[in-house]
């Protein structure tokens, strides 16, 4: 007799304090020849410190537009003075990649080798996968990206429509 193992939902969870956390993720938009970058910023009580919503033209593949939402996310934490952050995203092969060692030698590594100088930069920055249900804001974020001009952030806020995203995407 087979039992069915039943595992928990997965939901976003937060880092410790002083740490925030950065989720990312990317959206493509082949019949228009573009892809979307979404980033959130969350502190560890869950608020939401900034999102963002970038339009950028279709890159080459999944992976290299998941490493180019990576590197946004980097820099959008430095944007905002933020230096101790947690980088999370759903694509392993760029989480890998970015934790890797030495030269990157993947069609997306002059990206990760970027993303990695630049969070070296900061006092604290670590790179984690999380299983896409985990993600699901940042996932938002970047397929209404198709939507709106280049950028829209928010600071503090998140656009309405993502409300019921944002209640459902929270675990604690």
């Amino acid at each position: 007799m087979k039992q069915d193992i039943i595992y928990p939902p997965v939901k976003w969870t937060p880092p410790p304090k002083p740490v925030y956390k950065a989720n990312f993720d990317a959206a493509l938009f082949e019949h228009v020849g573009l892809a979307g970058l979404g980033v959130v910023l969350r502190d560890s009580g869950g608020n939401v410190i900034a999102a963002l919503s970038e339009k950028i033209k279709l890159p080459q593949t999944v992976e290299l537009a998941e490493a180019l939402a990576a590197r946004r996310a980097v820099i959008f934490a430095a944007e905002l003075s933020i230096f101790k952050v947690m980088v999370e995203g759903d694509c392993l092969r760029v989480i890998q990649a970015l934790n890797g060692q030495g030269s990157c030698l993947t069609m997306f590594g002059h990206v990760v080798e970027e993303t990695r100088r630049l969070g070296s930069c900061l006092e604290l920055c670590s790179f984690h996968h999380v299983k896409r249900e985990g993600n699901k804001l940042a996932h938002s974020l970047a397929r209404r990206a198709v939507l709106s001009a280049n950028v829209d952030v928010w600071v503090e806020e998140l656009p309405e429509d993502l409300d019921a995203v944002f209640q459902g995407d929270f675990a604690m």
